[in-house]
C-alpha cells in the first residue's frame, strides 16, 4: 500500500470518529477543543484519533516524519531544506561541508546527492578515507589474510592472518595437530586450514571425545578390531585367516594350517595302536574343508512376502474371470428368454388368424 492510500483510510477514519458527539450532560475539561476532544467524565480531554495534546488541538503528523510538521492529522509537510514524503532528504547537502580533508569542491547532483572531488591521497564518498599502503599498493596478504595500514597512515602494510597461518604475509602453514587436539590417544593429521583426529577402537566425534556405544561391547572375536560406522553400528576389521561380521568363521585356508603341524608331528613311523588317531584328524580335516558359508537365496521375511503377493495376484486374476463369465452368462440367459418369447407370441397369434396365410415379420433384436 502506498503512502497516498494510508494518508486517505487515516483522514477517513479520522473524519467518521470526529462527527461523535460530546457525551451528553458532561462537561469536560475547559479548553477542550470541541471537535478533536470529547469527555465521559467531568474535567476530562480525551482526543479523537490523530490529535495530541492536553487539550487536543496538536495534530498528529505521519509515521516516521523527520523535518516536517502537519495541520490536519497524518500529513507531513517539510520544512525549508527537506523534501520527500517523510521530509529526510537535504535539499542542499553541500551547506553541510560533509567533504573532509581539504576537499573544498562539493557538488550536489540533486534529490539530496552529492560529489566530493577529493585532494590527493584521500578517497571515499566524503573523501575520509586516506590511500595508504593496502590502497596505494594493493593487498600482500595471502590465505586470506586482511590488509591494516592504520586507516592509510601506515608506512608499510601489515596483515592480519586467519587462525591456522602466520608470518608477515600469513604465506607459513602452521601445524594444527601441534599440539595435539585428539583425546584418549587419537592421532591428529593436519589438513590444509585444519585437522582430522584418526580415533583409537572405542572412540569417535571430531576430537575422539565420545565414546563408542557399538563397540563398547568389544562384538569383535579372534583379535578383530572394531570400527565405529556413524548411523550404521560397526564393522570389524578380521585378521588374517579369519571371516565374518564379528570375525568369528576360520577361514578354509585357516584349516589346512591349523592341521598342517599335527600332519608334521606325526611324519616319523607310528606304532599300530596310533592309527585311529590318523583317521580321526583326517575325518576332521575333511569336514573343516567342506563348510563352506552358505546363503540362502530369500530370507524368511522375503519369502513371507513373496507368498503373500503371489496370492493376492491369483485372487485379483480369479476374481476378474469370475466378472467377466458372469456377464457373459447373465446376457446369454436373457436372450435365451427373449427368444422363447417371441416364438410363443407368434404361435399364438398365427391360431387366432384360423390357419389364415398372412405374412409375419418378427424383428428379433440384435444384441441385447
Amino acid at each position: 500500500m502506498d503512502l497516498q492510500a494510508v494518508r486517505f483510510l487515516c483522514c477517513c477514519c479520522w473524519l467518521l470518529l470526529s462527527g461523535l458527539p460530546h457525551t451528553q450532560g458532561v462537561d469536560c475539561k475547559p479548553g477542550c477543543h470541541p471537535v478533536n476532544g470529547f469527555c465521559e467524565v467531568s474535567s476530562e480531554c480525551r482526543c479523537q484519533p490523530g490529535w495530541q495534546g492536553p487539550l487536543c488541538d496538536q495534530c498528529i503528523p505521519f509515521p516516521g516524519c523527520v523535518h516536517g510538521t502537519c495541520a490536519k492529522p497524518w500529513q507531513c509537510m517539510c520544512e525549508e531544506g527537506w523534501i520527500g514524503s517523510l521530509c529526510d532528504t537535504d535539499v542542499h547537502p553541500c551547506a553541510s561541508k560533509p567533504c573532509t580533508n581539504n576537499s573544498a569542491t562539493c557538488i550536489e547532483t540533486g534529490n539530496g546527492g552529492y560529489i566530493c572531488l577529493c585532494a590527493p591521497g584521500y578517497t571515499g564518498k566524503s573523501c575520509h578515507v586516506k590511500k595508504g599502503p593496502c590502497i596505494v599498493n594493493g593487498s600482500p596478504c595471502q590465505n586470506g589474510g586482511t590488509c591494516v595500514d592504520n586507516d592509510g597512515f601506515a608506512p608499510h602494510a601489515s596483515c592480519l592472518c586467519l587462525p591456522g597461518f602466520t608470518g608477515h604475509f600469513c604465506e607459513i602453514d602452521l601445524d594444527d595437530c601441534e599440539p595435539n587436539p585428539c583425546e584418549h590417544g587419537g592421532t591428529c593429521v593436519d589438513v590444509g586450514r585444519g585437522f582430522r583426529c584418526r580415533c583409537p577402537t572405542g572412540f569417535r566425534g571430531t576430537l575422539c571425545g565420545s565414546r563408542s556405544v557399538a563397540c563398547l561391547s568389544s562384538p569383535c572375536e579372534n583379535g578383530g578390531i572394531c570400527r565405529e560406522r556413524p548411523g550404521r553400528g560397526f564393522k570389524c576389521i578380521c585378521k588374517p585367516h579369519f571371516l565374518g561380521v564379528t570375525c568369528a568363521v576360520p577361514s578354509r585356508n585357516t584349516s589346512v594350517s591349523l592341521a598342517a603341524p599335527h600332519q608334521q608331528k606325526h611324519h616319523r613311523p607310528l606304532k599300530a595302536h596310533h592309527s585311529p588317531v590318523h583317521m580321526q584328524e583326517r575325518e576332521i580335516l575333511t569336514i573343516k574343508e567342506t563348510i563352506e558359508n552358505r546363503h540362502p537365496l530369500l530370507s524368511k521375511s522375503q519369502g513371507i512376502c513373496f507368498i503373500v503377493l503371489s496370492l493376492l495376484t491369483c485372487l485379483i486374476v480369479l476374481g476378474t474371470t469370475g466378472i467377466i463369465f458372469f456377464s457373459k452368462f447373465e446376457m446369454w440367459l436373457a436372450n435365451a428368454r427373449y427368444s422363447q418369447l417371441v416364438r410363443k407370441e407368434r404361435d399364438c397369434f398365427l391360431k387366432t388368424r384360423d390357419g389364415e396365410n398372412l405374412p409375419v415379420n418378427i424383428i428379433f433384436p440384435e444384441k441385447m
